[in-house]
């Protein structure tokens, strides 16, 4: 006979479901017979059962939690296939939090090597100083920042796949924000919503938000955000003879003329050069897309992209807070567009103008990569959060999927949970060891990005 067959033979015989919860006899917490007809299904009193201990450890059940954690990147602890998909899924945070850290520590340090700033030193403050010192005049950066958004079809997927209730064709996940819906679906946005859509839009008014260039005529001088072509009453950043006045860039002063001012979803007074989005009825015909947008704290059902909160399906809490985690660290990010405008003082030698141009043109070409890095952590860091906050909902459905599991006679997952239970209490640290590093580039990013669009 193998050596298996021994243990596989006493998990057989000695862990019945009859020989515990019998109608005449069952084994209480001190392993004695019992005929009271209260068997114990608790799984605390059933876990510290010497008799269901050793036949556990004789079916090679860890009974005593040394096979490793999540800290070690085992997920398998619980033997609940839910609870379980929630630890792989701190796992994964941890992987995906080190790794944007590098990518946005990557893209720092490169710009530390372009500017020749040390990497002891304060990277925004020294690159301000040189920017005061070789700009004749103020940086204008045209920026158009990243959209991120979440697949609720993906969120769908991964609630069904970890709880098996979650009906496909009934289940609805929410957004808290802007969901865009597939080509050729009309809008149906409910009492929480309202629909909008984008139009394509060249030179012409914009009765809603403009994304692109927005074109004003000043008839008399007026403060203008953006480039001023014709006359500027004060220093002009660019000069052309080809527009009357002479001014063809940033104005300090007042401006009569053209005021172009590049606008992401704003209110434009003039002539929206770009795209253009506007309230409508749901129809949207013509559109090149349509979006539900939520009403103040209100969530819409949407079948589409989330820009915002994805609220998943009905299903038991890991469940949930799986689907959410994993679909925002796999959020889609649109790239930034960035252009910098600028021009250098006449003074500079030929060597050291040469120098910063390439540099300035090197900030320009890593600057969407940046931003869109910077708005993926962001995503990330608030899914960490979640991630702590959802521990104690992931606790309580392991402690009742392990009462189910003892009266079923499952030992695997009576014992299981009490380590799972433990290693719950490791789920902040974890995920603290990946926030803290991640949260510190972020800081240092956004710094970073607020003095180059501000400035």
């Amino acid at each position: 006979m193998s050596r298996w067959a021994p243990r596989w033979l006493l998990c057989a015989l000695l862990w019945l479901p009859s020989c515990l919860f019998g109608d005449s006899q069952c084994v209480t917490k001190t392993g004695n017979p019992s005929s009271d007809g209260d068997c114990p299904t608790s799984p605390d009193v059933l876990g510290d059962n010497p008799v269901l201990r050793e036949i556990a450890i004789q079916c090679g059940i860890d009974v005593d939690c040394e096979g490793g954690g999540i800290a070690e990147g085992n997920a398998a602890i619980s033997g609940i296939a839910s609870v379980d998909g929630f630890f792989q899924t701190v796992i994964g945070y941890r992987g995906r939090a080190n790794a944007l850290e590098a990518t946005l520590s990557a893209e720092l340090a490169a710009l530390r090597a372009v500017f020749e700033i040390d990497p002891s030193a304060d990277l925004t403050a020294e690159l301000d100083a040189q920017l005061q010192q070789h700009l004749d005049g103020e940086l204008s950066l045209v920026l158009e920042p990243p959209r991120c958004h979440v697949d609720t079809a993906a969120v769908l997927e991964l609630t069904a796949r970890c709880d098996a209730s979650v009906e496909g064709g009934s289940a609805v996940v929410e957004c808290r924000g802007r969901c865009e819906l597939p080509e050729g679906v009309q809008a149906d946005c409910g009492i929480d919503g309202r629909a909008v859509c984008t139009f394509a839009s060249s030179s012409a008014a914009c009765d809603g938000e403009c994304t692109g260039a927005c074109n004003t005529e000043l008839t008399e001088p007026t403060r203008c955000d953006g480039d001023c072509y014709g006359t500027c009453d004060g220093t002009c950043a660019r000069m052309s003879g080809t527009d009357a006045g002479g001014c063809a860039g940033a104005c300090d002063g007042m401006c009569e003329g053209r005021c172009e001012t590049d606008l992401v979803g704003v209110r434009c007074d003039g002539e929206c050069n770009g795209q253009c989005a506007v309230e409508d009825d749901g129809t949207c015909e013509g559109a090149l897309r349509v979006e539900c947008v939520a009403t103040g704290d209100a969530a819409v059902a949407c079948e589409g992209r989330c820009d915002g909160d994805v609220e998943p399906p009905m299903a038991v809490a890991e469940c949930q807070a799986s689907a959410r985690a994993e679909a925002g660290m796999h959020a889609q990010c649109s790239p930034a567009r960035v252009s910098l405008d600028y021009r250098l003082r006449p003074d500079l030698d030929a060597a050291d103008a040469a120098r910063f141009r390439a540099a300035m043109a090197s900030l320009e070409a890593r600057l969407p990569a940046l931003l869109t890095g910077l708005a993926s952590a962001e995503v990330v860091l608030d899914v960490g959060s979640a991630l702590v906050s959802d521990a104690a909902g992931t606790l309580d459905g392991a402690i009742d999927a392990a009462a189910q599991s003892a009266a079923e006679g499952n030992l695997q997952v009576l014992f299981g949970v009490e380590c799972a239970v433990a290693e719950l209490g490791s789920v902040p640290g974890l995920v603290s060891s990946a926030t803290s590093p991640l949260s510190a580039t972020v800081a240092q990013t956004s710094e970073l990005a607020v003095m180059l669009t501000t400035r």
